[in-house]
Protein backbone atom coordinates (compact mmCIF):
# COMPACT_ATOMS: atom_id res chain seq x y z
CA UNK A 1 0.00 0.00 0.00
CA UNK A 2 2.85 2.39 0.85
CA UNK A 3 4.53 1.66 -2.48
CA UNK A 4 1.29 2.42 -4.29
CA UNK A 5 0.91 5.76 -2.50
CA UNK A 6 4.54 6.62 -3.21
CA UNK A 7 4.12 5.84 -6.92
CA UNK A 8 0.89 7.84 -7.00
CA UNK A 9 2.58 10.84 -5.34
CA UNK A 10 5.46 10.70 -7.81
CA UNK A 11 3.04 10.59 -10.76
CA UNK A 12 1.12 13.58 -9.42
CA UNK A 13 4.36 15.54 -9.00
CA UNK A 14 5.50 14.62 -12.51
CA UNK A 15 2.14 15.78 -13.89
CA UNK A 16 2.38 19.11 -12.08
CA UNK A 17 5.95 19.67 -13.24
CA UNK A 18 4.99 18.77 -16.82
CA UNK A 19 2.09 21.26 -16.82
CA UNK A 20 4.34 24.01 -15.47
CA UNK A 21 7.09 23.20 -18.00
CA UNK A 22 4.67 23.18 -20.92
CA UNK A 23 3.27 26.53 -19.84
CA UNK A 24 6.74 27.99 -19.30
CA UNK A 25 8.16 26.86 -22.63
CA UNK A 26 5.07 27.69 -24.66
CA UNK A 27 5.69 30.85 -26.61
CA UNK A 28 2.39 30.89 -28.46
CA UNK A 29 -0.20 32.10 -26.00
CA UNK A 30 -3.14 32.88 -28.26
CA UNK A 31 -5.33 35.95 -27.81
CA UNK A 32 -9.07 35.55 -27.99
CA UNK A 33 -11.88 37.96 -28.48
CA UNK A 34 -13.01 40.42 -31.05
CA UNK A 35 -10.70 42.94 -32.59
CA UNK A 36 -11.67 46.05 -34.52
CA UNK A 37 -10.40 46.36 -38.07
CA UNK A 38 -9.40 49.53 -39.93
CA UNK A 39 -12.92 49.77 -41.33
CA UNK A 40 -14.24 49.78 -37.73
CA UNK A 41 -15.87 46.36 -38.04
CA UNK A 42 -15.53 43.40 -35.69
CA UNK A 43 -13.24 40.51 -36.61
CA UNK A 44 -11.79 37.48 -34.86
CA UNK A 45 -8.25 37.65 -33.50
CA UNK A 46 -5.67 36.42 -35.98
CA UNK A 47 -3.80 33.16 -35.83
CA UNK A 48 -1.61 33.07 -38.91
CA UNK A 49 1.67 31.22 -38.52
CA UNK A 50 0.66 29.62 -35.21
CA UNK A 51 0.60 25.85 -35.02
CA UNK A 52 -2.07 25.77 -32.32
CA UNK A 53 -4.81 27.78 -34.05
CA UNK A 54 -7.23 27.27 -36.93
CA UNK A 55 -9.54 29.97 -38.31
CA UNK A 56 -11.70 30.75 -41.31
CA UNK A 57 -10.13 34.22 -41.40
CA UNK A 58 -6.55 32.92 -41.54
CA UNK A 59 -4.51 33.55 -44.66
CA UNK A 60 -1.97 30.74 -44.30
CA UNK A 61 -2.81 27.28 -45.64
CA UNK A 62 -1.87 25.59 -42.35
CA UNK A 63 -4.30 27.73 -40.34
CA UNK A 64 -7.11 28.26 -42.87
CA UNK A 65 -10.42 26.42 -42.67
CA UNK A 66 -13.76 27.10 -44.37
CA UNK A 67 -16.34 29.17 -42.48
CA UNK A 68 -19.26 27.27 -40.98
CA UNK A 69 -22.41 26.91 -43.06
CA UNK A 70 -25.90 27.40 -41.69
CA UNK A 71 -29.41 27.04 -43.04
CA UNK A 72 -31.43 28.75 -40.29
CA UNK A 73 -32.26 32.44 -40.10
CA UNK A 74 -29.27 34.62 -39.23
CA UNK A 75 -31.02 35.76 -36.06
CA UNK A 76 -31.00 32.13 -34.81
CA UNK A 77 -27.50 31.02 -35.81
CA UNK A 78 -25.53 31.90 -32.68
CA UNK A 79 -28.22 30.60 -30.31
CA UNK A 80 -28.46 27.27 -32.15
CA UNK A 81 -24.69 26.81 -32.25
CA UNK A 82 -24.53 27.79 -28.57
CA UNK A 83 -26.91 24.99 -27.62
CA UNK A 84 -25.03 22.51 -29.80
CA UNK A 85 -21.66 23.44 -28.30
CA UNK A 86 -22.97 23.51 -24.71
CA UNK A 87 -24.23 19.95 -25.12
CA UNK A 88 -20.66 18.69 -25.59
CA UNK A 89 -18.69 17.42 -22.57
CA UNK A 90 -16.05 19.74 -21.13
CA UNK A 91 -17.48 22.89 -22.73
CA UNK A 92 -18.52 26.20 -21.28
CA UNK A 93 -20.10 29.19 -23.01
CA UNK A 94 -18.00 32.16 -21.87
CA UNK A 95 -19.65 34.95 -23.85
CA UNK A 96 -22.52 35.28 -26.24
CA UNK A 97 -23.99 38.14 -28.21
CA UNK A 98 -26.36 38.25 -31.18
CA UNK A 99 -23.49 37.79 -33.65
CA UNK A 100 -20.66 36.38 -31.48
CA UNK A 101 -20.01 33.29 -29.37
CA UNK A 102 -17.00 32.40 -27.22
CA UNK A 103 -16.81 28.91 -25.74
CA UNK A 104 -14.06 26.98 -23.98
CA UNK A 105 -13.22 23.31 -24.22
CA UNK A 106 -11.31 21.63 -21.40
CA UNK A 107 -9.16 18.72 -22.55
CA UNK A 108 -9.78 15.46 -20.76
CA UNK A 109 -6.25 14.24 -20.17
CA UNK A 110 -4.37 17.26 -18.84
CA UNK A 111 -7.16 19.77 -18.36
CA UNK A 112 -5.89 22.38 -20.83
CA UNK A 113 -8.34 25.00 -22.06
CA UNK A 114 -8.95 25.66 -25.76
CA UNK A 115 -11.04 28.55 -27.07
CA UNK A 116 -13.64 28.43 -29.83
CA UNK A 117 -15.14 31.60 -31.30
CA UNK A 118 -17.87 32.20 -33.84
CA UNK A 119 -18.55 35.55 -35.48
CA UNK A 120 -21.52 36.06 -37.77
CA UNK A 121 -21.20 38.61 -40.55
CA UNK A 122 -24.84 39.11 -41.51
CA UNK A 123 -23.97 41.35 -44.46
CA UNK A 124 -22.14 38.50 -46.21
CA UNK A 125 -23.92 35.55 -44.58
CA UNK A 126 -20.60 34.14 -43.36
CA UNK A 127 -20.15 32.46 -39.98
CA UNK A 128 -16.46 32.78 -39.24
CA UNK A 129 -14.88 30.35 -36.80
CA UNK A 130 -11.65 30.27 -34.82
CA UNK A 131 -10.37 27.56 -32.49
CA UNK A 132 -7.08 27.88 -30.61
CA UNK A 133 -5.16 26.25 -27.81
CA UNK A 134 -4.20 28.65 -25.05
CA UNK A 135 -0.77 27.15 -24.54
CA UNK A 136 1.62 25.01 -26.49
CA UNK A 137 3.29 25.38 -29.82
CA UNK A 138 1.24 22.66 -31.50
CA UNK A 139 -2.27 21.34 -31.04
CA UNK A 140 -1.64 18.15 -33.06
CA UNK A 141 -4.62 19.08 -35.26
CA UNK A 142 -7.11 19.19 -32.36
CA UNK A 143 -8.57 22.59 -33.27
CA UNK A 144 -9.16 21.65 -36.92
CA UNK A 145 -10.80 18.39 -35.79
CA UNK A 146 -12.98 20.32 -33.33
CA UNK A 147 -14.22 22.67 -36.07
CA UNK A 148 -14.88 19.83 -38.51
CA UNK A 149 -16.76 17.89 -35.80
CA UNK A 150 -18.83 21.00 -35.07
CA UNK A 151 -19.54 21.39 -38.79
CA UNK A 152 -20.77 17.78 -38.98
CA UNK A 153 -22.91 18.11 -35.83
CA UNK A 154 -24.47 21.34 -37.15
CA UNK A 155 -25.30 19.65 -40.44
CA UNK A 156 -26.84 16.68 -38.60
CA UNK A 157 -28.86 19.10 -36.44
CA UNK A 158 -30.00 21.03 -39.55
CA UNK A 159 -28.54 24.30 -38.34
Amino acid sequence: MQKFLLVLAVLVIIGIVARIAIGFFSANLVATGLVTTDSNTAALSGCDNLQNCTASTATTKRNKIAPLDYSVAASEVIEKFSRLIASQPGTQIVGQEANYLHATFKTTLLGYTDDLELLLDESTGILNVRSASRIGKSDLGANRKRIEALRAMAQDASI
